[in-house]
């Protein structure tokens, strides 16, 4: 069963409109900035993780390796 995240009243599960029947609470953008800094979050955390395996490659490391290096 959905639930309005507002009234926390029961919607039916066939329910497939965008707003609450009981209190008009838009279903779909309730809550979107938290949800979206939490996908932010998410997604940091696995791009660090991506860059901390990527870089145990060791043709990755000698690329970050030249980029370090200014040339003279």
């Amino acid at each position: 069963m959905r639930k309005c995240p507002k009234c926390e009243k029961r919607l039916s599960p066939l329910y497939f409109g965008t707003a609450c029947k009981y209190c008009g609470a838009d279903l779909l953008y309730y809550h979107f900035d938290e949800r979206l800094e939490q996908d932010a979050q998410k997604a940091a955390a696995q791009e660090e993780k991506v860059e901390r395996l990527l870089n145990k490659l060791p043709f990755r490391r000698k690329k970050r390796q030249q980029a370090i290096k200014p040339n003279p």
